[in-house]
């Protein structure tokens, strides 16, 4: 994993354009230098890449983006604060200062007007105003662009899956996903004998001779019996075999004797939830455990603990008691609890799982999204002998009616998405993906949204069409707009059409044509001296020229009156830049002056800030909350890793939102609504995979949607893997001159 170098605070500055790491000398800070990126990726493997309109482009890894204004796969340069600049060298990204984008001739209206637009005007700025007026008279987004290429590992319609990974036509539409077969009765089963003895049948065959067969499930853990003691075995039959004439039945089904040696064995792990459903009760075996008391309430605790003994117990018969018997206990001794009852002595998250048993005892009926919602909470604090990477999902999906084939090859999430587009479970990814989790590094499982708010609360807008790999899946229909880092661009502003406007709009336009009829008409009455007939031309061209004199005198006040005032509309964008500024700052780079038009988001991100003024909800600046300020400050001198600090301006809702990822986020994607917002995906952009990943999520305005387009289908992952890097080694050659000129430096005092 990457280590960061630690620099003394004087030489705290990133490297810059490669003329300086061989003249370092030479070097003399100005207000368009870029900051170089301070590491580097330690794979020297070059990796393809192609964009949405076919144009391929080969390299190394580095950070990159798709560009908006051409859809080209470019360098990430990432607008920053001065601290930032100034800061660690512990990004992948280069860096360069905010720059403002405002036209010139604006620049030059709002320096001469400043003060009065902004009601700050005194004694002083009134004479300063009028001394420069003269001088000042003669001085004066778009398309997300993407598309994934690939082919989906496993995609919800067969006809869409890769020619060669397949040799078969495609199937019907429900078994594209490879549905398993669910068994309505168990393969085999143990059948006590008179002589003490048992027999394990068939029960396939037996049926067909003496008719349906009545059986327990006997529920248990190889932890406190272990498969390869003797003494274990004899002693769960023993229990059984008592448990099953207690019981009046014929039969029992035992993991350790009814489970086949074939190639189904690990099949029918996954089937067992079916044989819980079919048996007439369950009987619960208990006994010590290494490192545990041998007392029968820890060890029910420990087996409750144990993931696959779960479900065991939430599906076994409704309204039927469960029989729990103790190693070496007699025949006729054992305890009987009701499910609700087990839950409280043997499950140690009562309140969530008590949920799902009502819901299984048929009291409270769940939804498919509460059912998965509220089994995710439960199964994930289980333990258990790992088998395939996937148990956790193989486990749940013994709660639900149709289950996909075991792929031993799939992850916990790639399971799990085979689980969702097998059953009904209302687009459980596609609100999934929609969330913020708490906390950045939680398992994808955890579904514990930063807003409190459930899965069943989001309306998805796109749709999942396949999975990816790498526990990635491939969406479609998103809205997405890209975010631009690398500079402002001058934003153009819809003023409400006033009489005012119109008639300043009519004289600066018309300037042009009046200075050219006054020229005119003066060069005619020149050329014809003493002629009383040219007299009105003269008349005529001094007129012209006149009203093109003052229009140029006015020009200052005239071009305020046209981009000044309230804004009834403007031109959609959406700038990133890392680090912290003051919103009117903010404002005085992207539109010349700060006339309050941009204004703090109250709720968009999991930093953002709202009082109340009036009875009305304001957006406050974010650093007034004491934590957030200790991340700002800590963000600066953050490692490669770490949370950095970004800020994101949006100027169709003229909102500033401060946010933190890993990286900067490339685009913008509106995945789903909850609470009358939209749920924003901020992305970063792996262009060697193609893949877009998840860096935060923010609510925002539902009008954005009106100024975004429909991204096809493109490639989402939920946590981007942290790639090794190294300092990078261009950046040590400027580091070693730097401390030997500032070495020479010192030596001069």
């Amino acid at each position: 994993m990457a280590t960061n170098f630690e620099r003394p605070d004087w030489l705290a500055k990133s490297p810059r354009y490669y003329e300086i790491y061989l003249n370092p000398r030479t070097y003399s800070e100005t207000h368009h230098a870029t900051y170089r990126p301070g590491r580097e990726y330690k794979s020297v493997e070059e990796y393809r890449h192609k964009d949405s309109l076919g144009r391929v482009w080969v390299g190394r890894e580095n950070d990159r983006y798709l560009s908006a204004t051409d859809g080209r796969l470019v360098e990430l340069v990432v607008q920053a604060s001065e601290d930032i600049c100034h800061g660690p060298a512990n990004s992948t990204w280069a860096r360069k200062r905010i720059e403002e984008s405002t036209p010139t001739i604006l620049r030059v209206v709002y320096s001469l007007l400043g003060r009065h637009l902004q009601n700050n005007q005194d004694a002083w700025s009134r004479v300063s105003m009028c001394l420069e007026w003269l001088p000042s008279c003669v001085t004066i987004a778009g398309l997300f662009k993407y598309h994934y290429w690939g082919y989906s590992t496993a995609s919800t319609n067969l006809h869409e899956v890769e020619p060669s990974s397949t040799n078969n036509l495609p199937g019907p539409r429900q078994y594209a996903n490879g549905i398993s077969k669910r068994p309505l009765r168990p393969r085999l089963l143990c059948l006590p004998q008179d002589d003490g003895g048992i027999v394990i049948v068939n029960v396939e065959e037996w049926e067909a001779v003496h008719g349906s067969l009545e059986y327990l499930f006997i529920c248990y853990t190889t932890e406190q019996y272990s498969h390869e003691s003797n003494e274990d075995m004899d002693e769960l039959h023993r229990i059984a075999k008592a448990a099953t004439r207690t019981a009046g039945v014929a039969a029992y089904w035992i993991a350790c004797s009814c489970m086949p040696d074939d190639d189904d064995q690990f099949e029918d792990i996954y089937r067992i939830s079916d044989v819980v459903r079919g048996a007439q009760a369950l009987v619960v075996i208990i006994g010590p455990s290494p490192g545990l008391r041998p007392e029968e309430g820890e060890m029910l605790r420990h087996l409750g603990s144990r993931l696959w003994t779960f479900p065991e117990v939430l599906l076994s018969p409704s309204g039927q008691p469960i029989s729990i018997y103790k190693r070496d206990c007699p025949p006729d001794s054992f305890r009987v609890l009701s499910k609700r009852n087990f839950a409280i002595e043997a499950w140690g998250d009562t309140t969530v799982s008590r949920e799902l048993i009502d819901h299984y005892e048929g009291s409270i009926i769940l939804s498919p999204l509460e059912l998965v919602s509220i089994a995710l909470q439960c199964f994930p604090n289980r333990e258990t002998t790992r088998y395939y990477n996937g148990d956790l999902s193989y486990a749940l999906m013994g709660l639900l009616r149709r289950r996909p084939s075991v792929n031993p090859n799939d992850s916990a999430f790639e399971a799990f998405c085979r689980l969702s587009w097998a059953n009904d479970s209302d687009r459980v990814l596609e609100r999934l993906v929609c969330m913020l989790p708490r906390n950045i590094d939680q398992p994808w499982y955890e579904i514990n949204d930063f807003w409190g708010s459930h899965l069943w609360d989001i309306e998805p807008l796109c749709q999942v069409v396949g999975f990816g790999g790498k526990d990635t899946v491939i969406m479609s229909g998103a809205f997405g707009a890209p975010i631009r880092w690398t500079s402002l661009e001058p934003v153009n502003m819809l003023m409400r059409k006033t009489a005012k406007r119109s008639v300043a709009r009519f004289a600066l336009r018309s300037t042009p044509g009046w200075i050219v009829i006054g020229v005119m008409s003066l060069a005619i009455t020149r050329s014809r001296t003493g002629t009383d007939a040219y007299l009105a031309f003269t008349v005529i061209g001094w007129i012209f020229t006149g009203l093109y004199i003052l229009v140029m005198l006015a020009s200052p006040y005239l071009i305020s009156i046209l981009y000044v005032g309230k804004t009834w509309a403007s031109q959609p964008w959406l700038f990133g830049f890392e680090g912290y500024m003051e919103i009117g700052e903010i404002e005085q780079l992207v539109f010349g002056i700060n006339l309050g038009r941009l204004k703090w988001s109250p709720y968009s991100s999991d930093l953002s800030l709202h009082v109340s003024q009036n009875g009305e909800c304001v957006g406050k600046d974010p650093i007034c909350r004491e934590s957030t300020a200790q991340f700002v400050s800590a963000a600066r001198n953050s490692r490669y890793g770490e949370l950095k600090l970004f800020t994101l301006v949006d100027t169709n809702t003229l909102t500033v939102t401060l946010f933190r990822a890993r990286r900067p986020p490339v685009a913008m994607l509106l995945c789903g609504s909850e609470g009358g917002m939209q749920r924003a995906l901020l992305c970063s952009y792996d262009w060697k995979s193609q893949t877009l990943y998840r860096e935060n999520v923010l609510r925002v305005n539902t009008l954005v949607l009106d100024k975004m387009s429909r991204v096809d289908r493109f490639r989402l992952g939920l946590n981007r893997p942290m790639a090794e890097t190294k300092f990078q080694r261009i950046a040590n050659i400027l580091l070693l001159a730097a401390f030997r000129q500032y070495s020479s430096n010192s030596s001069h005092f």
